[in-house]
C-alpha cells in the first residue's frame, strides 16, 4: 500500500478560487498529483482515466456544480471503484437532510467551506491512520499464515516474501507481540543469493560426475577378496556382482557401508552429493562459497 501522499487527487470543484485554495493546502500536506476540475463530467472524465491506470485517487467534490450535484457524481464515481474515498465540501450545515443524504450515499467525509487547513489536516490524518490499519491487519493475517507453519522466521524473509518493507512488517509484528501470538528470538542467519540479496534460495543437489539429479541413497558392499565396491542391491543372493562369489561373514568376507548414494543417470556411486543453490526470484545458481550471509532479527509463533 503506498503512501497516502502518493495518491493522485481529483477536486471537483467549479469556484476557480476554492480549487487553488484547497489545491494549496494539498501541495503543503505533501500531495504532488493533483488534477482540477471545474464541472462533474470532467472530473468523471479524469477519474475513469486515473483508475485505468491501475490507481484510486482521492476526489474532494462540491456539492453542488453547473452540470450535475453531489448525487449524481456520487453514483457514477461508485459504480465505477466501490471503495473510492469521496470528501463532500460545502457551504451547507452538516445537519440539513441533503447532506446527510449524500454521506449516508458513501462519502466518506464532509468539508464545511470556508475551507481551513487544519481541518484538510485532519481529514488526510484520519485518512492515514484508517490506512496504516488496514495495512497492519493484512500484513498480521500473512504473518500468522506463514508464522503457523514453521518453527521461527526472520523479518528479512517475512518482508521478502510478502513483498513489504521490514517497517511494514515490525509494525505488523509489535501488535503480534502484544497479542502474545509471536515472540522475539535471536537473530537469524541466512543464506541469500550473491546477485539480488533474496533468502528464498532453494537447495539442488546433484551427482558430482555427471551433474545428473537422478539418484537414490543406497547401502554399499566391499567384497574384500575381489575388491568389488557396488549396492547392496546388486549383490543378487548375496553374490559378488564381480566374482560371482557368495559373501558370508561380515566383516570378514565384506563391509557395509551406510548413506551413501547411485546415480541412475551414469552409474557412479559417492558418499557427498554436489550442492548448490538457486535463487527463486532472479533464477541465479550459486555454490555456499559464493553465497552471501545475511542476518536478520527473528521471531517464533507461539502455538
Amino acid at each position: 500500500m503506498p503512501e497516502l501522499e502518493e495518491k493522485e487527487v481529483i477536486i471537483i470543484e467549479d469556484s476557480p478560487a476554492v480549487g487553488i485554495l484547497l489545491k494549496e493546502f494539498l501541495t503543503k500536506l505533501g500531495f504532488k498529483k493533483i488534477h482540477s476540475c471545474q464541472n462533474g463530467k470532467t472530473g468523471i472524465e479524469t477519474f475513469k482515466e486515473i483508475i485505468e491506470s491501475g490507481t484510486v485517487p482521492l476526489v474532494f467534490l462540491d456539492y453542488n456544480l453547473p452540470d450535475m450535484n453531489a448525487f449524481s457524481i456520487m453514483s457514477q464515481l461508485l459504480n465505477i471503484r466501490p471503495d473510492i474515498k469521496v470528501i463532500i465540501e460545502t457551504a451547507r450545515d452538516k445537519t440539513e437532510e441533503s447532506i446527510k443524504d449524500v454521506i449516508a450515499q458513501g462519502a466518506y467525509q464532509y468539508l464545511a467551506k470556508p475551507i481551513r487547513l487544519d481541518k484538510i489536516k485532519e481529514i488526510v490524518e484520519t485518512l492515514k491512520n484508517e490506512e496504516a490499519a488496514i495495512l497492519n491487519e493484512e500484513i498480521s493475517a500473512k504473518i500468522a499464515n506463514l508464522m503457523s507453519n514453521t518453527t521461527q522466521i526472520s523479518i528479512l524473509r517475512l518482508s521478502q516474501y510478502l513483498g513489504k518493507t521490514e517497517e511494514e512488517i515490525l509494525s505488523a509484528i509489535k501488535q503480534l507481540i502484544s497479542d502474545k501470538k509471536v515472540i522475539q528470538i535471536n537473530t537469524i542467519k541466512e543464506i541469500a543469493c550473491p546477485r539480488c540479496n533474496h533468502v528464498r534460495v532453494a537447495q539442488m543437489f546433484h551427482c558430482p560426475k555427471c551433474n545428473g539429479v537422478d539418484f537414490k541413497q543406497e547401502k554399499i558392499i566391499e567384497h574384500y577378496k575381489c575388491g568389488n565396491v557396488s549396492t547392496e542391491a546388486s549383490y543378487v543372493d548375496d553374490k559378488c556382482p564381480k566374482c560371482h562369489q557368495v559373501i558370508k561373514v561380515f566383516g570378514v568376507d565384506y563391509r557395509k557401508q551406510d548413506n551413501f548414494y547411485a546415480c541412475n543417470e551414469c552409474k557412479e556411486i559417492f558418499a557427498i552429493i554436489f550442492t548448490e543453490y538457486l535463487c527463486l526470484k532472479c533464477s541465479e545458481r550459486f555454490t555456499l562459497e559464493h553465497a552471501k550471509l545475511l542476518t536478520s532479527q527473528g521471531y517464533s509463533w507461539l502455538k
